[in-house]
């Protein structure tokens, strides 16, 4: 069952084609790659789907509902949580802290509740701290819920990133370049987290340089070039794919080419 389908999606800015007529579709329970040189467009097209930016044309449908036009509180209470290249973590509060921040957007209370400690707020601060400490379990922070977010390595804070997104509960999971920083260690870290977190049931589109750990972990990609997809289908087989080769190396001479030089 396709779970996200965006169609002619295009977006400008200054009069320069950030993305240009993209088709996309994301099964549910799939995890998808989302690859391309620089400046192809994988972050903008994130930002589009999580209500950052709006579309110039195009319609996107998720879950039966078109939300094109929706923001980002809109897009997050509907089932659409991500991370981003630049952590927003909030340094000076706690591991738990943080993550509990996020899992109170899902829950019910007030803030004239939790003045006068009323049980409907005292609930939804219990009922936000157990998610917020099986997130931390599932990203292998839970014996850090008391350090600062700050004083984490690189690698634990960009677990805590993905731990705040999954506080948020959501149906489908945009991770943007979570490896990016990230050495071979913290990366094959990653990965098994990622592989471990899609166990769950979660969709996930991950955007990642990393071609490698894309066609290790995703069964489909797809190939941004300039703001154009260029290729969809079995990772394996896109990354072979001449025009992908081109834009990420440059035009490959062919034999002919080459023997004439």
């Amino acid at each position: 069952m396709t779970l996200l389908a965006a169609s002619k999606v295009s977006l400008s800015f200054a009069g320069v084609r950030a993305l240009v007529n993209i088709d996309l579709q994301i099964e549910e329970g799939e995890l998808l790659g989302i690859i391309g040189p620089n400046g192809s467009g994988k972050s903008t097209l994130f930002n589009v789907l999580s209500g950052i930016y709006r579309v110039d044309q195009g319609t996107i449908v998720f879950r039966g509902e078109r939300i094109e036009r929706f923001g980002i509180a809109q897009i997050v209470r509907r089932g659409i949580a991500r991370t981003f290249q630049n952590k927003r973590l909030f340094g000076t509060m706690s591991v738990l802290e943080n993550v509990e921040v996020a899992a109170m957007k899902g829950v019910q209370g007030s803030a004239l509740g939790d003045v006068f400690g009323l049980n409907s707020s005292l609930q939804a601060r219990k009922k936000a701290g157990a998610i917020a400490e099986r997130c931390l379990v599932l990203t292998g922070l839970a014996d850090s819920t008391g350090l600062l977010a700050r004083d984490l390595p690189y690698g634990a804070q960009n677990r805590l990133e993905i731990a705040r997104a999954l506080a948020l509960e959501p149906t489908l999971l945009l991770l943007d370049e979570p490896a990016a920083g990230l050495n071979p260690s913290e990366r094959a870290e990653l990965q098994e987290l990622i592989r471990r977190v899609h166990a769950e049931g979660l969709t996930i589109a991950l955007v990642e340089h990393d071609v490698r750990m894309v066609t290790g972990l995703c069964a489909r990609a797809i190939v941004l070039d300039h703001g154009e997809k260029i290729a969809d289908g079995a990772s394996a087989m896109v990354v072979r794919n001449p025009r992908v080769q081109a834009a990420y190396f440059g035009e490959v001479e062919s034999e002919e080419e080459a023997h004439a030089a």
